[in-house]
């Protein structure tokens, strides 16, 4: 029997769906042989059956006859990307298209390899040419659309993916890209929309579920979100990006033990998957497993440094001069500083190093030793730390978290200046509602309006303790009285609010720095929290270990401002009947 009544039985085979009885037939040809078309057709069929390496060598075979076909320099691209030899395959489309420089599907093969060494701007070049060969292409778009995400213009790759799915409405790649791009966008509601188009066409798209979850959770919808991550792992158990995922909506769900097991098999899958151990450990340190959760703590991002000496691990470090850097938000600098006086207690010179802003303040600090800005240079030292490794290092048990309190101290003179803008009429509460750090955590920010409420208790006078610069102090209600624009005015953060929080008798604050400045100053404090708060106010509990004078309020369910409030004005107006408040005076008749 010839070659060529082989090739056309192979071909009948292909025709009948026979993918087996037309290999059998390229393999006959090619014993008896060296074949051009049967290699081609071969490395067709392996490639169809996902036998990438295979396929990648047969088409060499092929190329070895016939170097300059582009078809099959197409096709060796198409296997050599399958096998992630990314550069190779952009060799092998090139060379096809230098022979036949119209030839849309290489062009569109190349874009999206050129999309995986994110060279997006050149494979912008290469769609819009194909999209110009073949306008009605719905690839083309649909790429197009990857390429645009990948410079961060959503806008236009919605756009590209509206083109793509107009050519072809049954494209559930084009939907659920679309998807990803909308959540970009923060057009989470069209994002979930477009998700479902996709699983409507393909419900067994693991991904699409995971990426519908992500949106459900923007959306605060976190039982549906779960649901979407479950449906994920039960068509694929083993994507650490689904286990991931589960647990980040289970922690929002206060299920914080299952979001535990959930990191675990994440990490189990992918050792290295981003922020798993981070956000295991503030689980762990949720549920007050500090040991535990201050070891995955150390998975955290640490400011860049550029230094000589050895980061301290622990070891002896008695006689030794050790720099503490502090890092993360103000009120970490100030919760953490305490841990100074351990290292002290263990024979060591430390040098705090803070912000700028911060020095004056922790300066105050009832342990000598010498604090210098982070932004100068730093005096001679022989190891450096991060401060809030220090936990980790000291080896921190909830039993034993260092609360000698209070460890600073206000500026006498502006205690006196303050006291007297103060003054001692009513029950005097200073407010803070909202964060002033850049990127502050959501939910930590609560409407000044809540705070206002608790104006009408009897004798309750409310002192902002925000930042005169701050906007949105213009329109605040007339209940909370300002204290004018010197107040923490200047470049040294805090140093007003510590003097006039010696003259008030509560502060009832959002968690933001000013309740750990209270809390280092001994001063009352209560704190609102939110349903699942930060991993350092653990769960449940009125108190914490961190600051005996702190009283912490939770919200009865996800985003209920208004039920912890109703708790704070129950507890208030009792504490200021308790307190015998002084009067506050009519004002005056003009």
């Amino acid at each position: 029997m010839t070659s060529e009544s082989l090739l056309d039985q192979a071909a009948r085979c292909l025709q009948n769906g026979d993918l087996w009885g037309a290999e059998s037939l390229c393999r006959q040809m090619i014993q008896r042989q060296p074949c051009f078309e049967a290699y081609v057709q071969l490395g067709v069929l392996l490639a169809w059956r996902g036998q990438s390496p295979e396929a990648a060598a047969t088409f060499e075979q092929a190329l070895r006859l016939k170097p300059d076909n582009p078809a099959v320099l197409f096709h060796y691209g198409n296997s050599l990307y399958a096998l992630q030899r990314f550069q190779e395959a952009l060799e092998s489309y090139g060379k096809a298209l230098a022979i036949f420089p119209d030839y849309p599907d290489c062009l569109i093969n190349r874009a999206v390899v050129l999309c995986a060494l994110d060279r997006f701007e050149e494979a912008l070049i290469g769609l819009d040419r194909a999209i110009l060969l073949n306008p009605a292409n719905p690839l083309a778009q649909h790429n197009r659309g990857l390429a645009l995400s990948g410079l961060e213009r959503f806008d236009e790759a919605v756009a590209a993916y509206d083109a793509a799915l107009a050519l072809a409405p049954q494209l559930a790649d084009a939907w659920n890209n679309r998807g990803v791009a909308l959540s970009k966008l923060q057009r989470f509601l069209e994002a979930v929309e477009s998700y479902d188009r996709a699983l409507s066409i393909d419900p067994g798209r693991a991904d699409t579920y995971v990426n519908r979850g992500c949106a459900l959770g923007e959306l605060k919808r976190f039982a549906q979100a779960l649901a979407s991550h479950d449906k994920a792992l039960s068509l694929n158990p083993r994507s650490a990006e689904a286990w991931y995922n589960r647990a980040v909506t289970l922690s929002e769900l206060k299920r914080i033990e299952e979001a535990v097991e959930s990191y675990n098999q994440c990490i189990a899958l992918a050792p290295n998957y981003a922020n798993a151990g981070y956000n295991l450990s503030l689980c762990l340190l949720q549920l007050g497993l500090f040991e535990q959760g201050f070891r995955l703590y150390e998975s955290r991002k640490h400011p860049p440094i550029d230094c000589r000496q050895p980061l301290w691990s622990g070891e002896d470090i008695g006689g030794r001069t050790l720099l503490v850097r502090a890092e993360q938000g103000l009120g970490d600098s100030i919760q953490f500083s305490r841990y100074v006086a351990l290292l002290q207690d263990k024979g060591a010179r430390v040098i705090l190093s803070v912000p700028k802003n911060l020095v004056r303040l922790l300066r105050s600090l009832r342990w000598d030793m010498e604090i210098v800005s982070a932004d100068g240079p730093a005096p001679d030292f022989n190891c450096h730390v991060f401060l809030m490794s220090l936990p980790f290092l000291l080896r921190t048990t909830l039993e034993t978290i260092p609360a000698d309190i209070p460890y600073l101290a206000a500026e006498p003179e502006l205690v006196r200046k303050w006291k007297d803008r103060v003054g001692e009429a009513g029950f005097k509460i200073g407010i803070c509602w909202k964060s002033s750090a850049p990127g502050a955590a959501i939910g930590k920010a609560i409407a000044v309006s809540q705070f206002a409420k608790l104006s009408k208790i009897p004798g309750v006078r409310l002192i902002s303790l925000q930042r005169h610069d701050e906007t949105g102090l213009e329109d605040l209600p007339e209940a909370v009285e300002q204290l004018g624009p010197q107040f923490d005015g200047g470049v040294d953060a805090f140093i007003d609010s510590a003097a006039v929080m010696q003259s008030l008798d509560l502060i009832v604050t959002s968690d933001t720095a000013i309740a750990h400045l209270a809390g280092a100053l001994g001063r009352p404090v209560w704190v609102a929290l939110k349903r699942v708060p930060d991993w350092r106010w653990l769960l449940d509990r009125p108190d914490t270990p961190w600051y005996p004078t702190m009283r912490l309020f939770r919200q009865p369910a996800s985003g209920d401002w208004d039920g912890l409030f109703v708790q704070i004005e129950s507890e208030l107006a009792a504490l200021v009947t308790d307190t015998g408040a002084k009067p506050i005076p009519s004002p005056k008749t003009p």
